[in-house]
């Protein structure tokens, strides 16, 4: 499954939902959860290691120095990809 967390609130997701062969997208707002070293994020990257975030939104936002390194800086090219590779998607939003 993709999970897409398009939302910069952390009360509107649920980790419990993530396995371990899931993928997570941090894009549009949802990028701001992905800030180094939370305890949200934390907990996501423990149930899985896939976890991606889309650079342009990242820059968007001038958030490129705080962004966790632990997360795999894709382009829109790529996001396409896990939508091929990854069913099905819910967005947290």
């Amino acid at each position: 499954m993709l999970h897409t967390i398009s939302t910069a609130n952390p009360l509107a997701l649920d980790p419990q939902q993530i396995s371990a062969q899931d993928a997570i997208l941090f894009w549009q707002n949802g990028v701001v959860l992905a800030i180094k070293n939370t305890p949200l994020l934390n907990d996501i990257i423990s149930k899985t290691a896939h976890c991606y975030i889309i650079n342009s939104d990242i820059q968007a936002r001038g958030l490129n120095d705080i962004i966790d390194s632990r997360l795999k800086i894709i382009n829109m090219q790529q996001v396409v990809e896990l939508t091929a590779n990854y069913f099905p998607q819910i967005n947290w939003e």
